[in-house]
């Protein structure tokens, strides 16, 4: 990953809003970048906007939401991308696979749309792609059906549905989280070795999967990038007090023991949130200005914060 290569992903002001509703806004002013051969861990709260924010990048967001902003992939704006340039792992598999076809068929379907092969050819490689993801009889597979399988297997399936695109652009959104310990391994290493490709961006609630895997982490709260910065200095150096709460709220990955605690309050209503910082009634550290004003994101490019209050 070169640090001076142009970015692969290129997100700067993007705020989503209910349409009709400006007021209520779901994402608020996010702005990075992703580099070819990035990976990049996105974590937060459920309601954080995670999903919200891959669905827009993918451009199959609620038709009752309107973003304001820029997404650029490769250069180009959103709606002059290929849809095959990106492509998603969803939380859910098993309401994006099609119930009354087979394994086989879609994956075949798939790769038949996007590789110009023959049947046989592509049934080969939907094999192949199968048996990439851990499935030890990938031809057996393919003959069943979503509802034979468990959670595990389908999300399988999606994952080698999305690397069938040979995408630049890989959205992972908890893509492993209906898997045993064992599979999640084989699963983050695989994306490891394709990584060199493309560029990740993995939304996760398992902060150890961030820590350890990621070159990057961006800290979303409440529609808005608090935090975001190089895995090492997160990990070392959580500067937003929601960024401390999180990583509070977790065993240390040393092993040591100490006391866990879990951010205080609850995630504000999109539709209730004040103009200042929407993490204020939830902060130990809160000044005056944080209840009126919203920090904007600022510091170093290897960690930047969006806090008034960086001292306490």
């Amino acid at each position: 990953m070169g640090a001076g290569s142009p970015p692969l992903l290129s997100i700067s002001g993007l705020t989503v809003v209910l349409a009709g509703r400006p007021e209520t806004r779901l994402l608020d002013s996010v702005q990075f970048e992703l580099r070819k051969g990035e990976f990049f861990s996105l974590i937060g709260e459920s309601g954080s906007g995670k999903s919200v924010l891959c669905s827009t990048i993918m451009g199959v967001a609620s038709p009752e939401l309107r973003y304001l902003g820029d997404i650029h992939i490769e250069g180009r704006p959103l709606a002059d991308v290929d849809r095959g340039r990106r492509a998603m792992i969803y939380q859910q598999p098993i309401l994006y696979l099609n119930p009354v076809r087979s394994i086989g068929f879609q994956l075949r379907e798939t790769v038949q749309m996007i590789g110009g092969l023959s049947k046989k050819e592509a049934l080969e490689r939907a094999a192949d792609l199968l048996g990439d993801v851990g499935i030890n009889d990938p031809n057996e597979t393919m003959r069943k059906y979503p509802n034979q399988m468990s959670g595990g297997m389908n999300q399988r399936v999606m994952i080698a549905m999305a690397l069938a695109m040979k995408p630049k652009l890989l959205i992972a959104d908890e893509p492993t989280s209906a898997l045993d310990v064992t599979t999640q391994k084989q699963i983050l290493d695989l994306l490891e070795r394709l990584r060199p490709d493309m560029a990740i961006l993995f939304v996760t609630h398992d902060l150890g999967v961030a820590l350890q895997r990621s070159d990057r982490i961006g800290v979303l709260y409440a529609g808005q990038l608090v935090e975001i910065g190089r895995a090492d200095l997160v990990a070392r150096i959580p500067s937003h007090p929601y960024t401390r709460a999180l990583f509070s709220a977790v065993p240390p990955l040393s092993g040591r023991t100490r006391r866990l605690h879990s951010p205080a309050g609850s995630l504000a209503d999109p539709t209730q949130r004040e103009a200042g910082c929407n993490f204020a009634s939830r902060c130990f550290r809160t000044l005056d200005i944080c209840r009126h004003t919203r920090p904007p994101l600022k510091g170093i490019p290897e960690q930047a914060v969006a806090c008034h209050n960086l001292e306490a």
